[in-house]
């Protein structure tokens, strides 16, 4: 069951909005230090250097470049000239060129500006297209650009970087000014919810914030402490008591979960993951507090897993397009009992809610109560071992309820919780995690 839209996603009881992903400037140009005309270190171009000439917004200077006409080639018979600056590469990025131009010259004429992030091929010396063809025709000296676009990987030796380049069929000059080059994250984006039976309330369709209320909650992510596998730049996330503490529209932080993406063709390959935390409507943010989860890898089509340090991981049945910011929402609510996961009875059903099995205090990837390597002795053990009665306060894997205490006996203790999520609650079965 796929949900996309370009605006927003409505599924019962999730209401996913696109975020816009953070926009950086990483390059301007104004042609201009302290009132005197000057260039950033790094241009290089074609034809005559450009001189200075009062900009078209009244103040500071533009630069003047020589265009020339059809006599000259450039790019299968065009006539131009151009200018270059080189860019730092960011791989997982999206491009934006905006300036401003006016032409130079018999009015009439009309001049088509260029300019767009590409990859300069430093041993032909020239630029190399690599199918980008955005540009737009300027007739004045109003702001004109191209929206977010990725520049395709160059090839070897080339430089990535900005150029601006303008054609004519007259003999003539353009003036520009103001050249900003931003970017976007073009990252992989989860956008999806997932519930824990652990803290589960049925009565209120929600996960107690119990381990945040205590100050339980650890400033970095748990998981890499605990061996499990990094990879894209995952691991190593941290958080502060002002992200814990604060209150988000899906509720208050439960505790932090993972999440990862396996390759479409083969979902035992790790690709990517993320520490993040969870709210207790069940809506997963980063660690910073903003709700756009970003994996360090390229958008496209992967296995999703979501994962608890002591809850049964669950993972889509199929590969999904994982989108970036902007690029449309595809949405993975694992806490519906119509989203289709991988293997049989991966989550415990609950009403209408679908929640990751809670008790592997053990974890394995397995329930189980009775016999060798049980989650059962891990919180007889935790507590003291002879004395089931005791009771400890913490962060634990054994804490199956994420109360903030492990408890062995009596009322609401994790023992319970996980004989109950075996199959039929027979203390000699087990529950396999359905990961392949």
């Amino acid at each position: 069951m796929r949900m996309r839209s370009f605006a927003s996603v409505l599924i019962p009881g999730f209401l996913w909005a696109p975020v816009h992903a953070q926009i950086t400037t990483v390059f301007t140009e104004t042609f201009e230090t302290n009132g005197q005309f000057s260039l950033s270190p790094g241009w290089v171009w074609d034809g005559n250097a450009p001189v200075a000439r009062p900009a078209c917004t009244g103040v500071g200077w533009s630069a003047k470049k020589d265009v020339h006409g059809p006599n000259d080639t450039f790019w299968g018979g065009f006539g131009a000239r151009w200018m270059f600056h080189p860019l730092p590469v960011d791989p997982l990025a999206l491009y934006d060129v905006s300036l401003q131009a006016e032409p130079v010259g018999p009015w009439g004429d009309s001049v088509s500006v260029y300019a767009m992030v590409l990859w300069w091929d430093t041993l032909q010396g020239n630029p190399w297209l690599g199918g980008a063809s955005n540009y737009t025709t300027v007739y004045s000296c109003a702001p004109a650009g191209q929206g977010f676009y990725v520049p395709p990987a160059g090839p070897p030796g080339s430089q990535l970087g900005v150029l601006i380049y303008a054609f004519t069929w007259s003999n003539m000059q353009m003036a520009i000014d103001q050249v900003v080059v931003r970017k976007k994250p073009w990252k992989a984006q989860f956008a999806g919810s997932m519930m824990l039976a652990g803290p589960y309330d049925p009565l209120t369709q929600t996960m107690s914030d119990a381990l945040r209320q205590q100050g339980l909650i650890p400033l970095t992510e748990p998981y890499s402490a605990l061996g499990w596998p990094q990879a894209s730049g995952g691991g190593g996330e941290t958080t502060t008591t002002a992200v814990l503490n604060a209150q988000y529209t899906g509720g208050r932080v439960v505790d932090w979960v993972r999440l990862e993406l396996r390759k479409f063709n083969d979902p035992t390959v790790l690709m990517a993951t993320r520490q993040a935390l969870l709210l207790q409507n069940g809506s997963v943010i980063t660690a910073a507090g903003s709700p756009s989860v970003l994996f360090d890898i390229a958008p496209g089509n992967y296995y999703v897993v979501v994962r608890h340090r002591n809850h049964l991981a669950a993972m889509t049945a199929s590969p999904y397009t994982v989108t970036y910011p902007g690029g449309g929402v595809w949405s993975y609510p694992f806490d519906h009992v119509n989203w289709p996961t991988h293997g049989t009875n991966a989550r415990q059903i609950h009403g209408t809610k679908a929640l990751l099995w809670p008790g592997n205090a053990n974890p394995d990837g397995v329930l189980k109560y009775a016999g060798s390597a049980n989650d059962r002795d891990r919180i007889l053990v935790a507590v003291g071992g002879n004395t089931p009665t005791n009771t400890i306060t913490g962060y634990h894997l054994e804490d199956v309820n994420l109360d903030g205490v492990v408890k062995y006996t009596g009322a609401v203790n994790d023992r319970d919780r996980l004989l109950l999520a075996l199959p039929g609650q027979v203390p000699t079965a087990t529950r396999v995690q359905q990961l392949p």
